[in-house]
C-alpha cells in the first residue's frame, strides 16, 4: 500500500511539474521537454502490460485535460506504455536481467541510461511528429525533438535516480 501511495505522489508531482513549471517556460520554440514521461519510466519493470497501458493513458489524459490539448499526450503516452516492454527487452537484453530480478535499481547504470533515452525519444518522437502531422517541416521537428529530449533526459535521469534511491530503497 505504501508503494502505491508513493507512485501516486510521483504521478501527481510529475503532472503538476509538467503543467505549472515546464509548460510555462518559454525559452524557444524548440524547447518543450516532456518530463511527465518519467512516470512511465519509473513504474516497476514487472508491471503487467495491460496496467502499463492503462496508467500511461491515464497520465496522458491528465496532462491533456489540464492543458487543454486534444488528445496528443494520451496518444503519445499510451503508445509509449504499450511499447515499453519491448524497449526494456531491447535495452537490457534477455541475458541482462532475468524475470525474477526485474527492478530499475538492479539495472547497470549504462543500461539504465539507455532505457531512459529510449523511452524519452520514443515518446517525444510520437508526440512531436503527431503535433506536426506532416513531414514538410521534418528538420524543424527533428530539431525540436533533439533539444527537448536533451533537457528531458537529464531531468528525468536525476528525478528517477532520486526516486529510486531515496524513496523506494528505504
Amino acid at each position: 500500500m505504501q508503494k502505491n501511495l508513493t507512485y501516486a505522489g510521483a504521478f501527481l508531482a510529475l503532472v503538476l511539474l509538467q503543467i505549472f513549471l515546464v509548460d510555462n517556460i518559454s525559452l524557444s520554440v524548440y524547447f518543450h521537454p516532456l518530463i511527465y514521461v518519467a512516470f512511465i519510466i519509473m513504474l516497476p519493470l514487472d508491471t503487467p502490460p495491460v496496467w502499463m497501458v492503462v496508467w500511461s493513458a491515464l497520465l496522458g489524459l491528465m496532462v491533456d485535460v489540464m492543458t487543454g490539448m486534444g488528445g496528443l499526450n494520451v496518444f503519445a503516452s499510451t503508445a509509449t506504455g504499450f511499447l515499453r516492454p519491448y524497449l526494456v527487452n531491447l535495452v537490457t537484453g534477455h541475458a541482462g536481467v532475468d524475470d525474477s530480478s526485474m527492478a530499475l535499481y538492479r539495472l547497470p547504470d549504462k543500461n539504465f541510461r539507455w532505457y531512459i533515452i529510449a523511452v524519452v525519444v520514443m515518446h517525444s518522437a510520437i508526440y512531436f511528429f503527431m503535433e506536426a502531422l506532416s513531414l514538410h517541416h521534418f528538420f524543424h521537428t527533428l530539431l525540436r525533438l533533439v533539444v527537448s529530449d536533451a533537457v528531458a533526459v537529464v531531468f528525468i535521469y536525476y528525478f528517477v535516480k532520486l526516486f529510486i534511491e531515496k524513496i523506494l530503497k528505504r
